[in-house]
């Protein structure tokens, strides 16, 4: 079987500089496709300078956002006959190890289109693990920044729980985050990869709602980790426009929701957007 990992990167060249050196040392990843969202970063030097046939380096003429970024890369892997593919942000850390087992389980379980496992957060647990597929009043709720801190830790609590008390090696669930996981090619072909209608955001429960509708299942592994050292402003958000968009493309085209739900996300929207300002600005460096 064919192995490959898709790396998207946007303005992070140390960081995907060193994923990618990593990757090189797992030998049971075929390809490395990197993909570069039109960032200012000199990614032409770098693949010079490594000149490795085991890197596809593709330059996107724009930005083009997390889900058609990284689709770019999906579709490369199965044209070249890869089987298995791995999305990895670049500010994650696995060892050779943790692809091992993802590969395993997804070659033993044919029904997951998606495996992950437990993830630290900048070096600690306080992280969800996974979550449910948004329902609308979640959706709603999001749009104020107290709903999503309680939904936040809710499931930070919850997840890790979950995952403490779990007498199996890996737990059957809803969705995973996107900054690291494995997947079955053919079954993502089949559901026809990320949804581009978002930019940044909500990409994992779109994937995991389109894999559902099809009967197939996410896994979350217990035996394995990976680290995510993501930078983050915990007050406010710069890009909640995006968040808002994503989140509303959800609600419109997989929850289907009717005009007065629509009117009343409209509204909330317009109150988070107006409250992100403010906390923003309140608190930026």
């Amino acid at each position: 079987m064919r192995v490959g990992i898709v790396i998207l990167n946007y303005n992070s060249y140390e960081l995907t500089c060193n994923l990618v050196n990593e990757c090189l040392k797992i030998s049971l990843i075929d390809k490395i496709v990197l993909i570069d969202n039109n960032s200012n970063d000199k990614f032409d030097d770098f693949t010079v300078k490594m000149s490795n046939n085991k890197i596809k380096y593709i330059k996107n003429t724009e930005n083009s956002g997390y889900a058609k970024g990284n689709n770019i890369g999906l579709r490369y892997l199965k044209s070249i006959g890869c089987k298995y593919a791995f999305i990895a942000n670049p500010d994650t850390i696995f060892e050779y190890a943790t692809i091992k087992k993802i590969l395993e389980f997804l070659e033993k379980n044919q029904k997951y289109g998606v495996a992950s496992c437990m993830r630290t957060l900048n070096g600690t647990k306080n992280t969800g693990q996974f979550w449910t597929i948004p329902i609308y009043t979640q959706a709603l709720f999001e749009s104020i920044y107290i709903g999503r801190k309680i939904q936040s830790l809710f499931n930070i609590k919850h997840s890790n729980k979950v995952c403490a008390k779990a007498n199996k090696d890996y737990l059957n669930v809803e969705v995973v985050g996107g900054a690291f996981f494995g997947c079955n090619l053919e079954i993502i072909h089949e559901i026809n990869y990320f949804d581009e209608g978002t930019f940044l955001w909500y990409e994992e429960n779109i994937l995991s709602y389109k894999l559902r509708k099809k009967g197939y299942n996410v896994a979350l592994l217990r035996t394995c980790t990976y680290e995510h050292n993501h930078k983050r402003n915990g007050h406010g958000n710069s890009n909640f426009k995006v968040f808002i968009n994503s989140k509303r493309h959800f609600c419109k085209k997989y929850l289907k929701i009717g005009l007065l739900k629509n009117i009343l996300l409209y509204i909330f929207d317009f109150i988070g957007n107006i409250e992100n300002k403010i906390i923003y600005n309140l608190f930026k460096e």
